[in-house]
């Protein structure tokens, strides 16, 4: 931050320097992170190296015979192909997604046999209130709207507090693992919430259809 302090060793030489001011970078160019400007005086007696990037938009057999070039031309230059290491990080992060991914439909399964689990417990007091409802007029309209219309509210639920977590969750590995900048994505954040409320509604009213066409009488001659 400005006003901090930062020493640096300079063949031996300890320099102390206060920071003046900072920038704000974008890795996402091709521009040199790793710059300090010194005020004129500083480093003009210290060991001199330059470094410069070059963006080349070439394939990678013209990329490698240009770096040949270059270092057949100067033997004391050294090249980093940056493309080479994005494609590196690139296969890890890919990695990771997919690792991930698959850890997540792990849970989604689990999360469904779980729901259908919790719909056949209580399947034996839904099919008494459905009775209870038959008897009173309702038809099998309404208990079917009934039936989307608390799955439906239920997912709804279900997505909103998984989007909260997941909000919360990527923010703190954004901020304090991987020291990035985070961004709210509410596009994805809505689409999660409608998956959720999806699954949740279709799982639960094909579970439970059947309830919809058994006989009230004989459900509460059995209770």
């Amino acid at each position: 931050m400005p006003g901090d302090s930062i020493t640096f060793d300079i063949s031996g030489r300890k320099v102390t320097v206060r920071v003046a001011n900072i920038r704000k970078l974008d890795l996402r160019n091709t521009r040199t992170a790793f710059i300090f400007v010194f005020r004129p005086g500083v480093l003009e007696k210290a060991p001199q190296s330059y470094a410069a990037t070059v963006l080349s938009r070439v394939g990678a057999t013209e990329r490698q015979r240009l770096q040949r070039e270059v270092i057949g031309e100067y033997p004391n230059v050294q090249i980093f192909d940056v493309a080479d290491i994005v494609a590196t990080v690139q296969r890890l992060v890919n990695n990771f997604v997919l690792a991930i991914s698959f850890v997540g439909s792990f849970v989604i399964l689990s999360g469904i046999l779980i729901l259908i689990g919790s719909i056949a417990l209580t399947k034996s007091q839904r099919v008494y209130e459905n009775a209870i409802l038959k008897t009173l007029g309702a038809k099998r309209g309404t208990l079917s709207a009934i039936l989307v219309a608390e799955y439906g509210i239920l997912g709804l639920l279900a997505g909103f507090i998984g989007a909260g977590f997941a909000a919360v969750l990527s923010f703190a590995v954004s901020r304090y693992i991987l020291n990035i900048d985070w961004e709210f994505d509410p596009v994805l954040s809505l689409a999660g919430i409608a998956a959720t409320a999806a699954v949740v509604l279709v799982v639960g009213v094909i579970s439970s259809f059947d309830v919809l066409f058994r006989k009230p009488l004989g459900t509460l001659r059995s209770q």
